[in-house]
């Protein structure tokens, strides 16, 4: 299958964790589910159908970071808009009507993202688009005031690699009962739960456990599922697995 793989930087980043509504906190990388909708803003498709049109039971995401995590903790001043503003979002003079909210950031992230599996007219506008530096919508790293730059990096065909020697990824790691990490001394590790396939209904149908290093270099492990490891361009991929993986 052919991957395309691109680059997508920014100032801050934040993929809210669902479970942190009061005091949001961050993923230290945009989920699969996020990646979509990043591919949905650069060719343009609208919110209610870029799931059907990226294909989100087959399309492939693979991520990789570029940088290391950093994380920026800060307090931000929101809007109350339940009861104290009016229609037009005006603050009612007897009414106290912002409140404040730490939040946590990414730090100056950086990312690869490698795309497959996409439908063939899907395919043809993200190359274009991203060849051409150009996108529809403007790209975010998850919130609508982390303001994202990409750059195309190339387009090469993903060779399932097989998986019994020893392997080394820079990419994020799915877990699966016959992989086995080796965790290496004086490194920090992040293991996590995040969202792996979403619809349009926004109804998470996978869940993936992965493995991700905070100093943004390789992973060394050995085993896995020829599913989700595959060669690109000389690289070991780690694609997230699909709703047709095992």
């Amino acid at each position: 299958m052919h991957c395309i793989v691109f680059d997508i930087w920014g100032e801050y980043a934040h993929f809210k964790k669902p479970y942190s509504s009061m005091s949001p906190v961050s993923y230290p990388f945009p989920p699969p589910t996020a990646v979509l909708g990043i591919l949905g803003a650069i060719v343009g498709y609208a919110k209610a159908e870029y799931h059907e049109r990226l294909a989100w039971q087959s399309v492939r995401i693979g991520i990789r970071l570029l940088e290391p995590i950093r994380v920026f903790r800060t307090a931000i001043n929101l809007l109350n808009t339940k009861d104290g503003t009016d229609a037009f979002f005006r603050p009612k003079a007897d009414k106290n009507s912002h409140i404040q909210l730490p939040y946590e950031f990414i730090k100056s992230p950086a990312y690869r993202i490698y795309v497959a599996n996409l439908p063939d007219d899907a395919h043809a506008s993200l190359v274009e688009n991203l060849r051409r530096g150009q996108t529809v919508y403007t790209p975010v790293l998850g919130l609508a005031s982390c303001l994202a730059d990409l750059e195309w990096v190339g387009e090469w065909q993903a060779q399932p690699l097989e998986v019994q020697e020893e392997w080394e990824t820079a990419t994020v790691v799915p877990q699966s009962e016959n992989l086995k990490i080796h965790y290496d001394d004086n490194r920090r590790y992040h293991r996590l739960r995040v969202p792996a396939v979403m619809d349009s209904q926004r109804f998470v149908h996978r869940y993936q456990e992965v493995v991700v290093a905070e100093n943004a270099q390789k992973i060394r492990g050995q085993g896995g599922d020829d599913k989700v490891f595959f060669r690109v361009n000389d690289e070991t991929i780690a694609f997230f697995p699909n709703l047709g993986a095992s």
